[in-house]
C-alpha cells in the first residue's frame, strides 16, 4: 500500500509541477505560493489531529496527493523566484538555495531517531511559516521597487551596502 501511496504523491507532484508555471503566468506568484502555504498547513493540520486507522484508505491517498500538490509547488515556483529575484546571481542564489537545503536534510537525518513525528510536524508547521513570511516580506520588497542595484541590474550585497563599497562588475 506504501508504494501506491507514493505513486499517488508522486503523479500528483509531476502533473503539477508541469501546470503550475503557466499558472503563475495567468494570477501571479502570490495566489500560487499562497494556495501552497494553505494545502502545506491543511495536511499538517490534519497530521497533527488525525489517528491514521488501516481502513483510512482514502485519507491516505489524498494527504499524499495534497502534499505532491504543494511540493509541485515549492520545486517550480522557488526556482523561478530565485531567477527573477537575482537577476545576474542566479548561479549564487540557487547555490545558497541548495546549500540551506541541504543543511535541513543533515539536520533533519541527524535528528530523525531523537524526535517523535508529532514534534517534527510542528517543526515543519513553524518553518512554513517562517518562510511565508520571509516570501511576503520579499513581495512587497519586489513590488516596492525591489533590491537595489547597480548599473548593470547586479544585486547589490547587504555588506556592500553596510560598508559602502563600491559595487564592481
Amino acid at each position: 500500500m506504501v508504494g501506491y501511496v507514493m505513486i499517488c504523491y508522486g503523479v500528483c507532484d509531476a502533473l503539477c509541477s508541469i501546470s503550475f508555471s503557466p499558472l503563475v503566468k495567468l494570477v501571479g506568484r502570490v495566489p500560487v505560493f499562497t494556495v501552497g502555504a494553505v494545502i502545506n498547513f491543511g495536511v499538517i493540520i490534519t497530521l497533527i489531529k488525525w489517528r491514521p486507522h488501516p481502513d483510512d484508505t482514502a485519507i491516505f491517498f489524498v494527504l499524499a496527493g495534497l502534499w505532491g500538490v504543494s511540493d509541485a509547488i515549492w520545486q517550480t515556483q522557488i526556482n523561478a523566484f530565485y531567477g527573477v529575484i537575482f537577476p545576474g546571481k542566479a548561479e549564487a542564489a540557487f547555490s545558497n538555495y541548495r546549500l540551506w537545503e541541504s543543511i535541513g536534510f543533515i539536520i533533519s537525518f541527524a535528528t530523525s531517531s531523537l524526535i517523535c513525528i508529532k514534534a517534527k510536524i510542528i517543526i515543519l508547521f513553524v518553518f512554513i511559516i517562517s518562510g511565508m513570511i520571509g516570501y511576503f516580506v520579499i513581495e512587497v520588497t519586489e513590488k516596492r521597487g525591489g533590491l537595489k542595484k547597480d548599473n548593470n541590474g547586479n544585486v547589490i550585497t547587504i555588506d556592500e551596502l553596510i560598508k559602502g563599497i563600491p559595487h564592481e562588475h
